[in-house]
């Protein structure tokens, strides 16, 4: 049976092939792909061999603490290390860390990479690309196919993307040593920082770096080699018809040299096109070599010549032969038989541009076609043709390049390839195409990269031109040359001429014949390779032969010329141009002892020459005949240089020694670097064999400055490459034992001359010398060991003379001299590079010595030239094996202390001085040295580097801070308890230890808050802060032990250690929050968390302070609250604790903590601001101080009271923080904002914070163009300052300034904001201040006419306000939710918008400041559910302000231009209405039940304020009955009757119109119901006996119907006087309409029967709604009356602006301006009468005066009220054109007087039951007074408290005058809240129901009746 039970898991770690979400099992663990999981058990199937796990339990790692079951086939198992095996086993697992790497980096880029695609697209193209790479990389590694060498290079380019990315996405940089992450605790400060150098470097660019290690490390040599180029051509066919053998000749030509650069690529082919060679077939291939940057750049061509091997000299056109015979030979008697002789005979050409070639990518071949021109006809031209075909192409476009093949069939097909790099290379790379047989095809000379070695010795010779005598004869000659080359012996030299690459070389070359021609010329070019040992005596003869036509059996001999190749025993024959002369004869075998004639045709005409020679030359010669030839020596072994052959030549010939010397010198470096081992063995030769026994060769100076030259050429970047055969002669040529002799002497001697100034050779100082100190010193000892082996001893003198040369060196080191400073400098920078040769002759420490002697000698005040490369041969002789090495270190590290102790004094040098130290330490690290020499740096360095970091300037910290701060960590970290205490003990106690501690704190403190390392070198800030925390333990110690008791306490000494404290704890690198989960961890396990440590650290010492806390109090306040605020629990838990602690200390000292409360509330705003601390804090300060103060008698009242405070004010704080950024936050910024002013205003009293956010909200305001707030919030700080001269410190953007200016600035400022606001209100009293000021203060009688003139214009600007200005609009927004801020959490606010402020606008910016936050569509209270929830729900509704009255106005007839403004401003009561119906809803008569819903809202300050919205402290809901409903809707339609009629008689261009259209629209309305309605609602038995309460307000509304006939007739006689032509019409329609309408009402005795034809009385207005807007309900334009249907439907909508004609109208007057409208047609007028009657329906209107709008708000009580109607809500502008350019503008009519109607009141007389017995009794015939207007009778809901006093007093007739304002507005105050009052209760009433609940809506218009809906109300 199996297994089946959970066992320990074998294999413990894997990972997730597929995502595992599913849930149906329990217990079950969801993966997601790619996670790593720790396998703890198994379940397992089957036993033995067939046992398998089918699932395991474990956790993933990334989240360790949910364990569960998962299947085992869903992961993939790897191997793992598995430490500390069992509950507490953690697993690590084994793979390559290169590959973990790239795992974990791959990881953590996702995370950054998916925000760089929205952030930056470029970066994250690039980052996109490297990813892809690295995961390349990855799988080629984890498959394991790589070579080593192949895995090694990957790895480094992985290395190379790793470091770029990090750098780029700013994470850490990885210190690495051969591409493996080092361990810091295993690695030397000064390592680290060079590591993380390394990888900040290789993280920069714009792409990561390709380049490996390994090529970072290649050889110029090799740099040089992978620029080279080579060309490769491979023939493919010959297409042309030549006839016969032919030959082709490929070589590269430069246009512009007009040279072949080049040796000739042969092909030879047979008469039918073919290779003659068969085996070349498709392979006949060739490779111009070692083609340099210089020629790529070049005009190159590729140039065919074409050579037939005919066998006869006929031309064609005197052939008779058939044409495909041309150029045979003529034949006597048949065809059959084989030619004797071929002759090459010119063809033609080709040429290829090869510009486009060689720009071809690597390794791609392609095929081209040249076209091939035929000279057959005239070969003369052939040496030039190629000229000619490319000066034709040149004229062409694109050159001539053809990259598809050419149609004509004369042409060569050749393809091309370009390859790049060495030959060797190129070898090794092309193997398949070097093992074919390729032709090797050479460039005419040396190239740029000759290898040292290589062997060469070719000349090239080339056949120019030749002139011959015709003679006798009357044809030209057909010359043929023949070149053959002899040695000394005249015998021939076999196989050494070479006509083209690709054949074997032949011993006799043959030139081409051009038919009759006696001046040819050929221009070909051979290449004569002549064995060396024959070459110097060698010479070239040229044979002329005249090749017949006729004369077929052999060939005639003319003449011949020769060259000598070294003439005169000498250099060898010099390049360029000869003509030689031409001797005939006929006979080859007479042809001898010709060597002694002269060879050039110039010879003749030089008489020395002439004087040797007898009267008579065998050979005769004609002036006019000759050959012209050039050379050109291609040969590492012989020169033509003769002054190389007289060094050569030394022992033969001494006495040019010194000028051959000095010639030498003059040379060209290619001329010496070519013959190199030579010219050494020569110069070296001199010193050893040229001198008598014991003495010193007497040129031997001479021969050192040759030797001298030679090595510092070869330092030239041009020559370095023949480095190596210097090397190679060094070790394996140089045998000259003695040579030491010469070369320290000459040394010596050049050193001396330099000392005494005698050294007058400018071309060869001692500067040069000691350039090349290392290699005289290399050929010193290769001398020494040479003599040492040749004689078993070593040389006795020779000590004796390395220590002249060591002394001469210490003399010139002692000279003051300017003109040797830069020898001295260079001495000291080379002569490291002579310890390895030395120290195989000398020891150690003898070398150490002779360089410390040597030092001595130097001045003590040093250039700082010489200082530095002291120094630097102080850091060589520290990274050299003299520090190795105990002996000689005792020498070298007291002169490397005191060189570094030198330059840290003197602040020069710095830089090296730091990297010298560090190399020190370094070494320590790696080799064992003892502690008395660690102990010997600390003593004397330790405190000069401290004290150098404390004065180093910027410059100098960016040069060496790092690297010196790296020493100084270095050193700390090798000290271990004893060498603190040594270090402490060096310093007395007192004023020296204390001394010395204050430095160690500020470097500290210093080190640590100025991020001398970047940010994401992590590793070093680590490893830095481990040290540092180390180091601040012990100095606590000391502090401690020394000074804290009596007089030994130093507070500055304290205070430094806090301050250092508090920084360590608060820097960024240790605040671990912020780092990733693994990041974070890794950082814990290796070194803790080191905030908390020095947190307890924090309150130990604290706590041991005593009594001399007070010290510290408040100083230390902010420093500890920022230690606080960093969150770490531990930390917190351990310092807060210190606030009680300095509240105690400050209490039992002065009986309050004020300091400390002080500095505390200063420090928290400051803090909290700048991002620190969070919710956690804020409890946990307020739970331990809380805590701490109730166990403390003294403290408990005012430390509860303290911590209260603090903690509602961090509260606060932390709102504000919140919104602090972004313009979305923009009114969350403002709220808090004004939260945090008012806290310091009342409850601390701190004026300067108060001030600050004064400024803070003025800036915000002034930014979102609130200019209203913004000026009365800077009035706040205007009203704080008084017009006093005194002074006033620069603050806020404010200068430094006398009081009263800034008082005078900051008021200036107010004015300009309220003239922007246009609050001209709220300027005129600051002007008049600002008058008063500069009239009686200043005497400034500018400014007082400048402000007195802007006091006009605020005067006249109110008065054309109408024109200038609209009324604000004012919102309800509450807040439902529990997710809320707790500033706006289920709280109601009216907001104050702007003048054309839409309601679509405050939605769209609610919900982008509340984005999770939804838009209830009703404006029903939400339940509990919506509040307590977590879901943001947002209610918004129009409300209109109730404004107070002003006891300035009383008594006085103020114009509605003055007053108006006060009916919007100033004022803290709202209003909103919403309808409903009472009891069942009357569907005949709606106006029976239709009521009103008015809510009342007081905010907290009035508006506008300084901020723009305020909060809802008291709510009062009214319910208005349908009487009171009519009885309003009826007065608004007599208001603005009056109000128009009487405007007429000032404005009748602008208001006549509107008159019009509003009799209009009242006479003739056309609705559903009208005033029949009204009469059937409230004229009737039913009315009185249902609602007996209600029966007062019959009266009311019979009064405002006959004062709107009463109006009506008034405005009827008002227009007709003004009445124009085109007007007449309608006027005579309104006047019948209206006359029929009073007959029919006076005739029917009831307003039953004076129901008109065209409508109703009256325009019937529905009472204003949250929702309604001006919204037409009937289908008809042209109706004013809206039905009590419509206005039940929109009652819920809360989605229309409020009704806008009240407001229009009260700013109608005084508006000047022609009227648009006027023009209109009568359909249009009556459309704009429609919309004007529309806009009033949904207002419920405002009263005429504001004393009946107060009194809406009453008491039950009814008794002795008159009838009032209740304000309106503020009006908007309707986007209607007419409308607008009518200037009907929002302005409020005033009260209408009381007028007598005029006419008959019978009309309205009918029943009306008694109150009391319900009886009707008759109404009186006469005509009753008017009666006075009672207040109507409304059930209350609720009623306010104090904040609705004067409503409450006017509402009871109890009318209270206000004292006048100041003549400076107030600052606003924050009054306190009232207290909540009992609610009244309402009477008892009559099928009152409260409102219904609103239906939901699924659009924002449903409910919307028939007719447009006007967007500007949106």
């Amino acid at each position: 049976m199996g297994d089946f039970s959970w066992k320990a898991a074998r294999r413990k770690y894997g990972v997730v092939v597929y995502n595992y979400t599913t849930g149906g099992v329990k217990g079950f663990l969801p993966l997601e792909i790619g996670e790593c999981v720790h396998i703890l058990e198994e379940y397992c199937t089957g036993s033995g061999a067939d046992r398998k796990a089918t699932w395991y339990r474990g956790y993933s790692f990334h989240n360790r603490k949910a364990k569960g079951i998962f299947p085992a086939s869903f992961v993939h198992l790897k191997e793992c290390k598995v430490e500390n095996e069992g509950p507490y086993e953690s697993v690590i697992p084994i793979e390559d860390a290169i590959i973990k790497e790239v795992t974990f980096v791959l990881r953590e880029w996702n995370v950054i990479w998916k925000q760089l695609f929205v952030e930056d697209s470029r970066l994250f193209g690039t980052i996109t690309t490297v990813m892809v790479d690295l995961m390349s990389f990855r799988c080629q590694l984890v498959a394991n196919t790589l070579t080593n060498d192949q895995c090694w290079d990957m790895k480094e380019q992985i290395i190379s993307r790793i470091d770029w990315g990090n750098g780029k996405l700013g994470l850490d940089l990885v210190p690495r040593r051969d591409g493996k992450q080092v361990d810091p605790d295993n690695c030397s400060f000064i390592e680290l920082y060079r590591l993380h150098s390394q990888s900040m470097e290789a993280s920069k660019g714009t792409s990561p770096r390709r380049q490996t290690i390994r090529d970072k490390a290649r050889s110029s040599r090799e740099k040089v080699a992978s620029s080279m180029a080579h060309l490769v051509l491979s023939f493919k066919s010959l297409a042309c018809n030549v006839g016969d053998e032919s030959e082709t000749y490929f070589s590269l030509y430069d246009s512009s040299t007009n040279k072949f650069i080049s040796e000739k690529f042969l092909v030879r082919n047979t008469n039918k096109g073919m290779p003659v060679n068969m085996e070349k077939l498709h392979n006949y291939r060739g490779i111009f070599m070692d083609l340099n940057e210089a020629d790529l750049e070049r005009e190159l061509y590729l140039v065919a010549q074409i050579f037939r091997s005919a066998t006869s000299m006929l031309q064609s056109s005197e052939q008779q032969t058939p044409p495909k015979s041309k150029g045979r030979m003529l034949q006597e008697s048949s065809s059959k038989k084989i030619p004797k002789f071929h002759y090459r005979r010119p063809w033609g050409a080709a040429v290829l541009y090869l510009k486009d070639v060689l720009a071809l990518k690597r390794e791609e071949e392609l095929d081209f076609h040249m076209k091939v021109q035929s000279c057959v006809e005239s070969e003369s031209s052939f040496p030039n043709l190629h000229e000619t075909m490319i000066k034709k192409q040149s004229m062409m476009i694109g050159k001539g390049i053809t990259i598809e093949k050419d149609k004509q069939t004369i042409g060569i097909a050749v393809s091309m390839k370009l390859l790049h790099g060495d030959l060797a290379s190129v070898k090794a790379e092309q193997p398949i195409m070097f093992s074919k047989g390729i032709t090797m095809i050479q460039k005419i000379g040396f190239s740029d990269s000759i290898n040292p070695g290589e062997v060469r010795n070719d000349l090239y010779l080339t056949l120019v031109n030749s002139e011959f005598d015709r003679g006798s004869k009357k044809a030209a000659k057909n010359v043929e040359v023949t070149v053959t080359v002899y040695d000394s012996n005249g015998d021939i030299i076999p196989e050494c001429i070479t006509g083209g690459c690709g054949e074997d070389a032949v011993t006799k070359y043959f030139s081409s014949i051009f038919y009759h021609n006696n001046n040819p010329k050929w221009n070909d070019t051979i290449r004569l390779s002549i064995p060396i040992d024959k070459f110097q005596c060698a010479h070239i003869r040229f044979e002329f032969c005249h090749c017949s036509t006729r004369d077929k059996t052999e060939k005639q001999l003319y003449g011949f010329s020769y060259l000598s190749l070294n003439p005169y025993d000498s250099a060898t024959q010099a390049d360029g141009t000869h003509a030689l002369c031409i001797y005939k004869c006929d006979n080859v075998s007479k042809i001898r002892n010709y060597m002694k004639l002269p060879s050039f045709q110039e010879d003749f005409n030089d008489p020395k020459i002439m004087s040797t020679l007898p009267n008579q030359l065998p050979y005769s010669r004609s002036s006019k005949e000759y050959l012209t030839v050039s050379t050109f020596l291609c040969s590492t072994k012989f020169t033509q240089q003769a002054d190389l052959v007289g060094v050569f030549q030394s022992s033969s010939r001494q006495e040019c020694i010194e000028k051959s010397l000095h010639n030498l010198i003059n040379l060209r470096g290619q001329e010496v670097v070519r013959y190199l081992q030579d010219i050494l063995d020569a110069l070296f030769y001199m010193y050893g064999h040229t001198s008598s026994e014991g003495e010193r060769f007497k040129h031997s100076a001479e021969v050192f400055h040759a030797l001298v030259h030679i090595f510092n050429l070869l330092q030239d970047s041009k020559f370095e490459k023949f480095v190596c055969v210097l090397e190679a002669y060094l070790e394996e040529n140089f045998s000259y034992p003695l040579a030491y002799r010469d070369l320290l002497s000459c040394l010596h001697e050049k050193t001396e001359l330099a000392v005494s100034c005698a050294d007058f050779d400018k071309e060869y100082t001692v500067e040069d010398v000691f350039q090349v100190l290392e290699q005289i010193f290399r050929f010193i000892e290769k001398s020494y060991r040479l003599f040492q082996g040749q004689y078993g001893v070593e040389p006795d003198n020779f000590k004796q003379l390395l220590g002249s040369v060591f002394r001469s060196y210490g003399r010139i080191m002692a000279s003051n001299e300017v003109a040797l400073r830069r020898a001295q400098a260079k001495l000291l920078r080379e002569l490291n590079k002579t310890f390895q040769p030395l120290l195989k002759l000398i020891t150690r420490k003898e070398l150490a010595g002779l360089i410390q002697e040597m030092c001595s000698k130097m001045p003590k005040d040093l250039h700082p030239l010489l200082l530095e490369a002291k120094v630097q041969l102080c850091r060589d002789m520290v990274n050299s094996v003299l520090f190795t090495e105990q002996v000689s270190r005792d020498i070298v590290l007291p002169m490397c202390m005191s060189v570094i102790k030198k330059c840290l004094i003197t602040k020069r040098v710095l830089p090296l001085a730091s990297q010298t130290l560090g190399d020190i330490l370094d070494q320590f690290r790696e080799i064992s040295v003892p502690d008395g020499d660690s102990q010997y740096v600390l003593k004397t360095l330790f405190d000069l580097l401290m004290q150098t970091l404390l004065i180093m300037d910027e410059v100098q910290q960016e040069e060496a801070g790092g690297m010196m701060i790296c020493c100084l960590m270095e050193l700390l970290r090798k000290m271990e308890e004893l060498h603190y205490t040594t270090l402490m003990n060096t310093y007395p106690k007192g004023r020296p230890l204390k001394d010395f501690l204050i430095r160690v704190l500020l470097v500290f403190r210093d080190l640590i808050k100025r991020h001398v390392f970047p940010a994401s070198w992590t590793v070093m800030r680590m490893v830095t802060n481990h040290v540092i925390l180390t180091a601040i333990q012990y100095v606590a110690q000391s502090l401690t032990e020394h000074f804290l008791t009596g007089s030994d306490f130093d507070n500055q000494l304290w205070s430094n250690y806090f301050d250092l404290a508090v920084s360590f704890v608060t820097q960024d690198s240790l605040q671990l929050e912020r780092f990733s989960d693994a990041k974070r961890n890794k950082v814990k396990d290796r070194y803790q968390d080191m905030r908390v440590l020095i947190g307890l650290q924090i309150q130990t010492l604290w706590n041991g302070l005593g009594n001399q806390k007070r010290h510290f109090i408040p100083s230390l306040v902010g420093p500890f609250l920022e230690v606080t605020m960093v969150p770490e629990t531990d930390v917190r838990k351990a310092t807060i604790p210190i606030f009680f602690d300095m509240m105690l200390c400050e209490q039992n000292i002065k009986g309050n903590f004020t300091s400390v409360e002080s500095e505390i509330i200063e420090k928290l705003d400051i803090l909290i601001t700048g991002n620190n601390g969070d919710t956690e804090y804020r409890t946990l300060f307020n739970q331990i101080l809380l805590d701490k103060v109730q166990t403390e008698p003294v403290l408990r009242e005012d430390g509860r009271r303290f911590v209260v405070s603090v903690t509602n004010l961090l509260e606060k704080l932390l709102d504000y923080r919140q919104v602090i950024e972004g313009d979305e936050h923009r009114d969350k910024r403002m709220h808090c904002t004004f939260n945090i002013l008012n806290f310091y205003k009342d409850n601390i009293n701190r004026e300067e914070m108060y001030i600050r956010y004064i400024n803070k909200l003025f800036i915000l305001h002034h930014d979102a163009n609130n200019f209203v707030e913004a000026g009365l919030t800077l009035q706040l700080y205007a009203q704080l300052l008084r017009w006093t001269p005194d002074q006033l410190s620069a603050n806020l953007g404010y200068p430094s300034q006398k009081e009263w200016e800034r008082k005078e600035e900051l008021t200036l400022k107010v004015i300009e904001c309220f003239d922007k606001g246009k609050a001209w209100e709220y300027g005129i009293p600051l002007c008049k201040e600002l008058a008063e000021v500069y009239e009686k203060k200043l005497f400034n009688y500018k400014k007082l006419s400048q402000i007195l003139q802007r006091e006009a214009a605020f005067f006249n600007n109110i008065l054309e306000g109408p024109s200038l200005r609209q009324n604000p609009s004012y919102y309800r927004v509450a807040y439902y939710g529990m997710s809320f801020p707790p500033f706006v959490r289920n709280k109601e606010f009216v907001y104050r918008g702007d003048e054309c402020l839409k309601l679509a606008t405050i939605m769209s910016h609610l919900t982008t400041e509340f984005p999770s936050a939804s838009i209830l569509t009703s404006n029903t209270p939400p339940d509990d559910k919506v509040r307590e929830g977590d879901q943001q729900c947002i209610q918004i509704s129009s409300v209109k302000p109730v404004a107070s009255e002003r006891s300035e106005f009383q008594g006085h007839t103020v114009p509605m231009e003055i007053s108006n403004f006060y009916s919007v401003n100033e004022v803290d009561v709202f209003q909103f209405d919403r309808p409903y119906h009472r009891g069942e809803r009357n569907k005949d008569n709606e106006f029976k039940t239709l009521c009103l819903e008015r809510k009342v809202l007081k905010t907290s300050y009035k508006l506008p304020g300084i901020l723009r919205w305020y909060e809802v402290v008291q709510t009062e809901v009214l319910h208005l009955p349908p009487i009171l409903v009519a009885v309003e809707n009826m007065r608004t339609v007599n208001t603005e009757l009056d109000f128009l009629t009487g405007r007429c008689k000032s404005n009748t261009d602008m208001f006549f119109q509107q008159l019009m259209m509003r009799l209009q629209g009242v006479i003739n309305s056309v609705v559903n119901g009208g005033l029949p309605k009204y009469q059937e609602a409230f004229f009737c038995d039913e009315f009185a006996s249902k609602h007996p309460d209600e029966v007062c307000h019959l009266i009311e509304l019979k009064t405002l119907l006959v004062e709107q006939v009463d109006l009506m007739e008034q405005g009827l006689r008002k227009t007709e006087s003004m009445c124009t032509e085109e007007m007449k019409p309608l006027q005579k329609n309104l006047v019948e309409m209206f006359s029929k309408l009073k007959q029919d009402i006076t005739e029917s005795g009831s307003p039953r029967a004076g129901r008109l034809r065209g409508g109703s009385l009256g325009a019937v207005i529905r009472p204003g709604t949250p929702g309604s807007g001006s919204l037409n309900s009937s289908s008809s334009n042209r109706s004013s009356i809206t039905s009590a249907e419509a206005m039940s439907q929109d009652g819920d909508n809360i989605y229309m602006d409020p009704p806008e004609l009240t407001s229009r109208l009260q700013q109608s007057r005084g508006v000047t301006g022609s009227d648009p409208a006027l023009n209109q047609s009568p359909t249009s007028q009556r459309a704009l009468s429609t919309s004007m009657s529309s806009s009033n329906l949904g207002s419920g209107s405002r009263t005429p005066d504001a004393q009946n709008m107060r009194r809406f708000v009453s008491s039950p009580d009814t008794s002795n009220t008159d009838p009032s109607t209740p304000p309106p809500l503020p009006q908007r502008r309707t986007s209607n054109a007419a409308e607008i350019g009518s200037g009907i503008l929002n302005t409020r009519p005033p009260p209408p007087p009381p007028r007598q109607s005029t006419h008959d009141l019978r009309f309205l007389s009918y029943n009306v039951p008694s109150p009391t017995s319900g009886n009707v009794t008759p109404v009186p015939e006469e005509k009753p007074a008017i009666p006075s207007r009672t207040r109507s009778i409304a059930v209350v809901n609720g009623s306010f408290d104090q904040g609705l006093t004067a409503v409450k007093e006017q509402a009871s007739g109890e009318d209270k005058i206000p004292p006048l304002p100041p003549r400076v507005p107030p600052r606003p105050s924050i009054p306190p809240l009232p207290e909540a009052g009992t609610p009244s209760q309402p009477p008892a009433k009559e099928n009152i129901t409260s409102p219904p609940p609103v239906p939901k809506r699924t659009s924002m218009y449903r409910g919307v009746s028939s007719g447009s809906v006007d967007d500007t109300h949106m």
